[in-house]
């Protein structure tokens, strides 16, 4: 009977383990998403406004999801403490909720690295082409997700059979 109990919880392990690995990358895209949509925000709201960077971060974090508004507000706070941009950028960007590729979170570092340096036309093209870096990493997840998922799931489901068939 412990056996079947133990073998049950290794085969529960594994496959939570592979199930947690695809909501990672679900997760992943949501992110991708928000941010993408965060520098639409952005990006109007500086063409339409002309705040102050971290005053447009704030304005931008509050009409931005969870995640996202956190990095927006992080940035916004360093930035008003005399944090240097790149600095302030790195700091933000290390936030244990954020879930983005190598390639995005780059995407990102960069913007905000560079945020407040060009005149208006500057700073738009600058976001435009953050915001396509974007878009390709949505792109390849997006191309990657199906099989990438089934993938974890199936792998923590088969290794936790395997495991708990050793043990009986």
């Amino acid at each position: 009977m412990i056996k079947w109990i133990g073998a049950g919880l290794i085969l529960l392990g594994a496959g939570g383990f592979g199930l947690g690995k695809a909501a990672k990358f679900y997760r992943q895209m949501w992110q991708l998403r928000s941010f993408s949509n965060a520098l639409e925000i952005l990006k109007c709201e500086l063409n339409y406004t002309l705040l102050p960077l971290p005053e447009l971060c704030r304005v931008t974090a509050e009409r931005s999801e969870r995640v996202c508004a956190g990095v927006l507000r992080d940035y916004a706070r360093l930035l008003e403490q005399g944090s240097p941009r790149k600095m302030a950028a790195a700091a933000c960007l290390e936030n244990k909720a954020l879930s983005l590729p190598e390639e995005a979170q780059t995407a990102l570092l960069d913007l905000f690295s560079s945020m407040g340096r060009y005149d208006l036309d500057g700073e738009n093209r600058l976001l435009s082409r953050t915001q396509l870096r974007l878009e390709a990493a949505i792109r390849t997840g997006e191309a990657e997700k199906r099989p990438m998922v089934k993938g974890y799931a199936a792998l923590g489901l088969c290794t936790g059979a395997a495991l708990a068939i050793l043990l009986i």
